[in-house]
Parts: structure tokens; sequence; C-alpha cells
């Protein structure tokens, strides 16, 4: 193997050409190197392996703060009390009956009558910013689409002025780095201090707003979740608002950018979705395999474990390829290639498994195969105007930064 092949296959999220040979570092790993140690962070990318980790006790998110921490004091920063002890009572960072609890009462955000609410909004959204692209001969499917319906969407849910709209869209980008410790500086931590404070000051202000009679779909749902008690909800409002603004809102503008740009990608595909919509939710599955939003997940050793021959001490990382497990070819047939309703791909891992699988999964899901829906039948045939942009300022996730379409002749696939 030659110094520039080696280049182009070794693990470096960090690297702006990471992207570009994504799936090919993958199959490299899975072949080669099934557990790769970097420091004190073990890297893996087989379906077996990462399948097992998320379903593994020894393994955990409630040193995941801590090592936070760790990692900030390497640096010689420290993240002030207030701030840690809100980010103790994140549901991101709990394990055991803590996080069970917790996730049950953000359940009812999820289930019943609150949940039919907010998929009207949801749907009721999509359809005016699908509509507003009528007539537009190009548009791009990542700024005037994908990034827009669930702000929105959040405003109505919670009831927010304006002014606090704009605050959240200006902090939301700042606080996604406590899911990627590593990539913390000097300089960014202090905008995400910044941003948490700012963040926390404005839903508790939210919260003062609805206990004096500001009503919302959002705070009916929640308040129900904690029995409606007052002092449960002034604990933890502000920071499941918080978890909600990192946990959810570019994963499911990512699954939905990466869905149309298949779907604009391939003729056929699109034809057939335009004929038959029953098999959008098919085509949104087949995407959380194909390119999972959620590339990387992270798990904290809780304790010592032997794993291919290879032991794992208490403190270590673990971090998780979602999207090369998706990618493995000892799980998926032919899995370099988009197959709609292939028979083993609701066994993706896009959203996790285990206890920590994501809360939000039939929202996301919900929100993709409506956009797709009111595209197909608001929108004439569109394909790509030019290659999409991956971004590569996240990570962890797999998502456009720009996706430009055409209902004119224009890129497609092959």
């Amino acid at each position: 193997m030659n110094i520039a092949t080696a280049n182009k296959i070794r693990f470096n999220p960090a690297s702006p050409t990471f992207s570009q040979n994504l799936y090919q570092i993958y199959q490299h790993m899975q072949q080669h190197q099934p557990i790769l140690r970097l420091g004190h962070t073990w890297v893996l990318t087989r379906y077996q392996d990462v399948s097992y980790a998320m379903k593994e006790p020894r393994l955990g998110n409630a040193d995941i703060l801590q090592h936070v921490l760790t990692e900030l004091q390497r640096q010689q920063i420290m993240l002030n009390q207030p701030l840690q002890d809100l980010l103790q009572r994140s549901l991101l960072f709990k394990e055991g009956n803590a996080h069970h609890v917790h996730r049950k009462a953000l359940q009812s955000l999820f289930s019943g009558t609150c949940y039919q609410s907010l998929k009207q909004l949801i749907q009721e959204e999509i359809i005016r910013v699908v509509q507003a692209l009528k007539g537009n001969n190009q548009f791009d499917g990542i700024a005037q689409l994908a990034n827009l319906i669930w702000p929105r969407t959040f405003a109505r849910w919670l009831n927010l002025t304006s002014e606090q709209q704009e605050i959240i869209a200006q902090e939301k980008q700042s606080i996604r780095l406590l899911l990627d410790p590593s990539a913390i500086t000097f300089a960014n931590l202090q905008s995400m201090m910044k941003a948490m404070k700012t963040l926390d000051d404005l839903f508790n202000q939210l919260l003062n707003m609805h206990f004096a009679g500001r009503e919302s779909p959002f705070f009916t749902a929640l308040s129900l979740g904690y029995h409606q008690d007052h002092d449960a909800l002034r604990h933890f409002f502000s920071i499941d608002c918080i978890t909600l603004v990192i946990g959810g809102s570019e994963t499911r503008e990512a699954l939905i950018g990466n869905l149309i740009q298949e779907v604009a990608m391939d003729a056929t595909l699109q034809q057939r979705l335009r004929e038959d919509p029953a098999l959008i939710r098919l085509a949104v599955q087949e995407t959380m395999r194909y390119e999972s939003p959620l590339q990387m997940a992270r798990r904290t050793v809780l304790k010592p474990l032997s794993f291919h021959g290879r032991t794992l001490k208490e403190g270590d990382s673990v971090l998780l390829c979602l999207g090369a497990a998706n990618r493995d070819e000892q799980q998926f047939n032919d899995a370099g290639r988009f197959i709609m309703g292939r028979k083993d791909g609701q066994r993706h891992l896009g959203f996790g498994v285990g206890i920590h699988q994501c809360i939000g999964q039939l929202l996301a899901q919900f929100q993709a195969e409506s956009t797709c829906e009111a595209m197909l039948r608001i929108l004439p045939p569109f394909v790509m105007a030019a290659p999409g942009q991956w971004q590569q300022n996240n990570r962890m996730l797999r998502a456009l930064d720009v996706l430009p379409l055409t209902t004119s002749f224009g890129y497609l696939k092959g």
C-alpha cells in the first residue's frame, strides 16, 4: 500500500477529506482493524460489534459528561458549577433507573393526543414550505426546505416569541459540541458556555410564562409526563428543551436532506414513489441505513471488559460508527447500494438500539415521509442541479450543507 492510499483510508474524522472517502475507510477498518485504539478511545465499525456495544450494560452514557469535563481540564478549561449541574440533569447523560424515569416523562411528548397534535403542526409547516417552492426552477433542498420545517414547528409547539426563536437559532450551533467533546476548543467552549446560559435563561423565562397562563402543546404534554408537578418541571423543563435542541433538529434535517438527494438522483425511484406514496416509508428506512444521519455515537466504559482480545478499561471512550455498521457487507447484502424494500433493511442501527435508542425516532421518520410525500405531490419532477455538498463542521453527522435541486434537466446518478 502506498502512502497516498494509506492516508486516504486513515480514520481521522477531523480531516477535510474524511467525508469524501468515508465508506472506503469504514470498509478497510471492518476488514483489517475491527477494533482501533486511538489514545483512550476505541473505535468499532462492524455491525455485530456496534450492535453489541449499544446493548452492553458495561458501556453507557453516564460518564460522557465526565469525559467532557476531563477533555476541558486537559485544555485547562473549567466549566462553571451551574452549567455542570444543568447538564447532569439531561437525559443524554443518565443510566439505570434515573434514565428510565426521565425517559418515561419525556415519552409523553411522543404519544397519545399530544403526539397527534404535534404531527398536525409538522404537516402544516411542511405544506407551507413546499408550497413556497412552487414555480421555482431551482432551489436548495437544505436552506429552503429541510432546515425550515423543524424550527418553525418547534416555535409553534412551544409557543415561542419571535425574539426567542431568533435566540435559539443563534445559539443552537454552539451547544451541539456536547455530543462531540473531542472537538471542543478554548474558543468554542466560550461560545458553548454562553449559549447554555442564554438558553437556560430563555427556557426558564418561557416556563414562568406558562405558569402565568401562556399555553403551548409542548407544555401541556410535558406537564402530563411530570404529573403536573411544578417542582419537577422547574428542575427539568430547561434542560429538556435544550436536549431537544441538541439531539433533534440537526438529525431530522439531515434525514430529510439525505432522503431527498436519493430521490432526486434516481428518476426510477422517484417515479415509483410518485405512483405509490406508500413506498416512501421504505425509502426513509433505506436512507437511515444507506446514509445514516447520525454516523457516530459515543459510550464510556463503566466496568472493564474484554473485546476482540483487547481489554477496555474503566473510563475509556468507545466510538460506535453507526454509518459503518449500516454498510457492513456481512450484515446487509450489497450494502453499498440503495435498495428500497430490502429484506434486511429494518435491522439498521440509524436510531440506535437498547435503552438509549432515539426517543423521537417515530417523529423523525414521520417528518421525512411527510416532506417527501408533499414534494412529490406538489412539485413537478425534480433532479440534482449539481452534486450535493456534505457538511464538514460536525464529525458525528452525515448531513448536506447544500442540495441544489432543479425541475429542469440536471445532474443524475450514474
